[in-house]
């Protein structure tokens, strides 16, 4: 089942994939764009993380 979680990452991802290959964004900006979106991804998934603890695969313990 697709969430919105997977759907931020593939849009995310495709926006991260595409505008490095397409000149959209000069180079300066291009890296900055590159910075602020991986920080905001790494804190999505970091909150998803620990602080809701929903992850797709759970171990029994």
């Amino acid at each position: 089942m697709m969430t919105t979680f997977h759907w931020i990452h593939i849009i995310v991802g495709a926006w991260l994939a595409f505008v490095n290959l397409m000149p959209i964004l000069p180079s300066g900006l291009l890296m900055l764009n590159n910075a602020i979106i991986g920080a905001v991804v790494a804190l999505y998934n970091a909150y998803f993380l620990f602080a809701k603890n929903n992850t797709d695969v759970k171990q029994d313990n």
